[in-house]
């Protein structure tokens, strides 16, 4: 299992996969997400062209009446807020594409992209 670590002064931190499997309940296995291009689908639809924010993402999930819509919107924001956070107020580098089919979403390492985004930034923060 691929271990990356992170640095806190001079000492190196190992942090792998299976600490993200562990404490976030994520699956390390799949295809892997790519957060490179933005795919849009069928959730950027449903914004009608707007920018998309978190607080658009809970006022969109306050007016939802689709249950398939609803849960499409309750884990971008799931995923905007807890697991991919960013200091931008957009929510403009997500594989929206990958939310369109609900039963697909396990097939998708997100373990993976979630371990590497936290490398990351705990590295960038100890520096």
């Amino acid at each position: 299992m691929e271990s990356k670590s992170f640095s806190i002064r001079e000492h190196l931190v190992p942090f792998n996969l299976f600490d993200v499997c562990v404490v976030l309940g994520l699956a390390v296995r799949g295809e892997e997400v790519c957060f490179d291009t933005c795919t849009p689908g069928l959730v950027n639809n449903l914004f009608g062209g707007e920018e998309i924010t978190i607080e658009k993402i809970v006022v969109k999930l306050r007016e939802e009446d689709n249950v398939h819509n609803y849960c499409k919107l309750y884990i971008l924001l799931v995923f905007t807020v807890f697991y991919f956070s960013r200091t931008s107020r957009t929510v403009s580098t997500f594989p929206f594409s990958l939310l369109d089919n609900l039963e697909s979403l396990h097939l998708w390492n997100w373990g993976e992209v979630v371990h590497s985004l936290l490398v990351k930034s705990l590295d960038r923060a100890s520096h």
